[in-house]
């Protein structure tokens, strides 16, 4: 039996709130226009489901999110998670149990694509933090032609979220060896700030989960507990604009290593020895 999500919350606010499979299924779509084919969330949701047992997986029950159309009020946002488990991933992460899940994206009005995308839940702390390297190569407008799609590009992308999933540890591993200093942590969680991952108002309140962090295993000065600063601050909020922000981020973190990466070069090779302290950064890239 494969644990259920946590939800973010019973209700969310004025963007949405918990589904069961059953009320999804009644949700049924707009009528389709010349340019507009909106697909059948629990349609999509028993297409995933299929595929994902097909590939050796086994998944939860599912934890939908529906949010209103703010012109209409009806129901037309949809985000799916489950989590799920296969015998070629751990369970545990740096030694902590983690969730590995799958968000199913969907919309009505036109508002989100169909999205296919996978996530990681450390269970200490419910944070959770969504990956990109899926969405990348799983994302369909609900044009033209969508229906006739639909089959290959969902399991076409489930065929691939087994090697999405193992790049989540190499990621994860990357950040775990990364060192980050105060100065270091600084200046990335300003550029998230100028990239719209943080607004002005919670810049204190990420610095404050960096500098005080309320878990011990998110003490180490390294780029994992910098990346689950803003997670933290991220519980209960907008689960259907979460991913975005969390792809901005992990691609800021992500150059910020680089470039560290290339300077810790550019001395070594202009000394000719290797500096005193030296960061491990045998970075993976992913498709984010």
């Amino acid at each position: 039996m494969v644990a259920i999500p946590t939800p973010t919350s019973a209700v969310m606010g004025n963007w949405g709130k918990a589904y069961t499979t059953e009320q999804v299924s009644r949700i049924t779509p707009p009528r389709e226009t010349e340019t507009h084919k909106p697909q059948h969330h629990h349609n999509i949701f028993d297409m995933v489901s299929n595929g994902l047992q097909r590939s050796g997986f086994q998944h939860s029950e599912p934890l939908h999110y529906v949010a209103n159309n703010p012109k209409t009020e009806g129901p037309a946002r949809f985000m799916t998670v489950m989590n799920v488990v296969h015998d070629k991933i751990s369970d545990r992460m740096g030694g902590l149990e983690a969730h590995r899940q799958v968000f199913i994206q969907n919309s009505y009005d036109k508002s989100l694509p169909i999205s296919i995308m996978t996530g990681l839940n450390i269970c200490i702390c419910s944070n959770g933090l969504t990956f990109g390297q899926v969405e990348g190569r799983v994302k369909r407008k609900q044009t033209r032609r969508v229906a006739e799609n639909l089959y290959g590009l969902i399991y076409g992308g489930i065929d691939r979220i087994l090697g999405g999933l193992i790049e989540q540890d190499n990621k994860v591993v990357t950040y775990q060896n990364a060192e980050m200093t105060n100065l270091m942590a600084d200046h990335i969680i300003m550029e998230c700030m100028r990239q719209g991952v943080v607004n002005p108002a919670g810049v204190k309140e990420v610095y404050d989960n960096w500098a005080t962090p309320n878990y011990d295993e998110y003490k180490d000065r390294n780029a994992w507990s910098l990346i689950n600063s803003f997670t933290e601050r991220d519980r209960g909020r907008n689960i259907f604009r979460r991913h975005g922000t969390h792809r901005k981020l992990v691609n800021i973190v992500d150059n910020y290593i680089d470039n560290a990466h290339t300077d810790r070069m550019l001395e070594y090779d202009s000394v000719g020895t290797q500096p005193d302290k030296t960061t491990d950064i045998s970075t993976t890239t992913a498709d984010f």
